[in-house]
């Protein structure tokens, strides 16, 4: 199964559990990068907000067409708990391509339930599997076994 891994990460929490992901699975990787960046405070309020208001934001030109892939594996931090903006973007933009999907998001501590509803409403297809990490999961032995286990799901 032709598999590429998408994901958006303001703090590199996100890229980390995509390239755990990857590293297990297989696959191309690629990450949603947006033309004007959320640093800073100031810029993190401003990414709420427009998750909030599920505003689309410029992001880049992927480079590869989801299209050409037999599952999509959609990673995003949550922000006020929905998906991050460029996120929703690389949605909007892509969800036609996508045949198969699978998300995963990473949190503070809660919102993972929401932002995994709405990427699913927002593609309206129903996920091969889902994955959330929180930031006291990252150093824990379960970190390991819960990639395994989503890898496992994807595989099936």
């Amino acid at each position: 199964m032709k598999t590429l891994i998408v994901y958006y990460s303001r703090t590199n929490i996100s890229r980390k559990v995509a390239e755990d992901i990857q590293k297990k699975l297989g696959g191309d990787i690629e990450e949603i990068k947006e033309i004007k960046d959320h640093n800073g405070a100031i810029g993190f309020i401003k990414g709420a907000v427009e998750s909030v208001r599920k505003s689309e934001v410029a992001i880049e030109e992927n480079k590869l067409n989801p299209e050409d892939y037999d599952l999509v594996v959609v990673g995003t931090p949550v922000w006020a708990s929905t998906m991050a903006s460029p996120v929703y973007s690389y949605l909007e933009n892509n969800k036609d391509k996508i045949k198969k999907a699978a998300y995963f998001c990473t949190c503070g501590s809660s919102g993972y339930e929401s932002t995994l509803e709405n990427m699913e409403k927002l593609t309206g297809i129903k996920p091969v599997a889902n994955l959330y990490t929180t930031k006291s999961s990252y150093d824990s032995p379960d970190y390991d076994n819960k990639i395994a286990d989503f890898v496992e799901k994807l595989k099936e």
